[in-house]
């Protein structure tokens, strides 16, 4: 019998939480042979899963084994990363790529997924023997190409590394993975100075563009908004303005990244900044490689400041000096909003903080980055409580009684900061610290005649935005808002849009609630059910 612990070896270039991550993997390859592990982006998965690609391939020789190691991705630029990787801890590796010489004498072989399983492929491949397979973003492994892996190597030892274990049908991982190791949150990363301090910058969630995006009903197979309705709403003289405006504001002069809609929006973004003086260039997945290259090259110099992408810098892309990441592009889709602005949160010396501008309210659906996410139960996915999910995906489902009320008065459309970190800590003045902290997990706080929660050591969860808060209780918290009350989840999502006129705390498991001011009341229990008896 193999035991797989025995194979570690000591690694002083990983980091502490890196190497606890590493002695994790090894021992639970003892009883179990399919481990996911969950570190968010700019933490280092890369690194660590090359640091057991090294120790594996020690182990390998010193045994005289004739095992050989897999690494898949789905993108090139995850494949020529883990390829550099490995070359700097003195690994030769083949890639099994288009555009490169097969080298199957090697021990590793990195190779991109659709090469990998092609027609042409397959076949062979599954002649080679893989005893150990490394899955980078493995949110994506439930496609089919990933798991046909399993039937074509059954025995293998797998690891899927991803900062986000996340499916927008909520199905989870559990057909492919036996369990996952977590990893330390966002929070724990910059207080730790592993990530960034940030400054997060989103529009009201009154905001005229807010509740254009809330209107959408058209979506596309995978539950996101359809691309079509996206450019109709937002692809827009104005809008594009209004980006160009917050960037002016607050990012001048910053190296950064955008994240647009498709390739007529990218072009569009570029134009209206290019015009206005900035050095800004698009990229997507049809700039030719030698051009993408050359851009990539001089945006890492700084001869470039501004890229605007489509879908590009979501994966795989190392560049930890940004300085700013600007969100022009709606999404349900929590794993592209975290691996997003993942890509401003890479820690570097000569960087004072980080700035996300949020010009399409992803904060209002999602939280802040240091939202607590439940990532447990994401990886079990519909055996878990939707409730738990803390994803956004219960923004819509409002319980409404009666007629509809009536929307919002005008928007506010102003960025505003929603979020300041530094160390690891959401910064407040000392007029804030009038809460009863430390009586609950949860506790409402008063600042400057505004109300928002904070946690037992007096964290700010929510930011003090809202006209008014009942108590949390179990999950929820009725807050008001432009004068109406609505439900929103202890981390700040919304649950129950505020279009009511009075919405009472929560009292022996239920609260009053009032749609107008000249309709009856009524009252709903703890899971938001109308009860049929006062």
């Amino acid at each position: 019998m193999i035991h797989y612990s025995e194979i570690e070896k000591t690694d002083n270039i990983l980091f502490p939480y890196q190497k606890e991550m590493k002695h994790n993997v090894f021992t639970l390859w003892d009883s179990l042979d399919n481990i996911m592990v969950q570190m968010p982006t700019g933490t280092g998965k890369t690194i660590l899963f090359a640091s057991i690609v090294k120790d594996i391939c020690i182990w390998i020789k010193e045994k005289h084994l004739s095992s050989h190691i897999l690494i898949l991705a789905h993108v090139r630029e995850l494949i020529e990363q883990a390829a550099d990787k490995l070359k700097n801890r003195g690994i030769d590796c083949g890639i099994i790529m288009r555009g490169y010489p097969v080298q199957l004498n090697r021990i590793v072989q990195v190779a991109s997924i659709q090469t990998f399983m092609s027609i042409r492929n397959k076949e062979r491949m599954a002649q080679e023997r893989f005893d150990f397979i490394i899955i980078d973003e493995a949110h994506h492994s439930k496609a089919t190409r990933y798991k046909n892996l399993w039937n074509m190597y059954p025995r293998s030892k797998k690891l899927g590394v991803t900062a986000t274990p996340w499916r927008m049908d909520h199905t989870g991982f559990t057909e492919l993975f036996d369990d996952i190791i977590i990893s330390h949150p966002i929070e724990w990363f910059v207080k730790e100075g592993y990530l960034s301090n940030y400054d997060y910058i989103s529009i009201a969630p009154n905001s005229t563009i807010q509740h254009e995006i809330n209107s959408i009903d058209r979506f596309n197979v995978n539950g996101d908004y359809l691309e079509e309705e996206l450019i109709n709403r937002f692809d827009k003289d104005s809008i594009r303005a209004k980006l160009y405006e917050s960037y002016n504001q607050f990012c001048r002069g910053k190296k950064g990244i955008i994240y647009a809609i498709n390739r007529q929006h990218a072009s569009n973004i570029r134009d209206t900044y290019k015009c206005r003086g900035v050095s800004i260039e698009m990229i997507d997945s049809l700039t030719p490689k030698h051009k993408r290259n050359s851009l990539l090259e001089d945006f890492r110099t700084g001869r470039l400041q501004v890229l605007v992408n489509v879908n590009i810098f979501s994966e795989g892309f190392d560049c930890p000096d940004i300085e700013f990441i600007q969100l022009a592009r709606p999404t349900r889709s929590l794993a592209m909003f975290l691996q997003q602005i993942g890509r401003g949160l890479r820690f570097n010396k000569d960087k004072e903080k980080s700035l996300i501008l949020d010009n399409v309210g992803l904060y209002n659906r999602f939280g802040t980055p240091m939202a607590n996410r439940k990532w447990k139960f994401h990886f079990i996915g519909h055996e878990a409580d939707i409730s738990v999910y803390n994803d956004g995906s219960a923004i819509t489902r409002d319980f409404v009684f009666g007629e509809r009320a009536q929307d919002y008065e005008e928007g506010e459309e102003q960025m505003k900061l929603v979020e300041h970190v530094e160390g690891g800590k959401q910064i407040r003045s000392s007029d804030s610290e009038d809460s009863n902290h430390g009586l609950g997990d949860y506790n409402i706080f008063k600042k400057r005649g505004l109300y928002g929660i904070c946690s037992r050591n007096n964290r700010t969860i929510i930011p003090p935005i809202y006209e008014d808060m009942h108590p949390y209780h179990k999950g929820y918290i009725p807050f008001k808002q432009n004068g109406k009350w609505g439900i929103m989840l202890s981390n700040g999502t919304i649950r129950v849009k505020p279009k009511y006129f009075y919405i009472g705390s929560f009292e022996n498991g239920r609260a009053e609630v009032k749609n107008t001011i000249e309709s009856e009341s009524y009252w709903i229990n703890e899971k938001l059910e109308r009860l049929e008896y006062d």
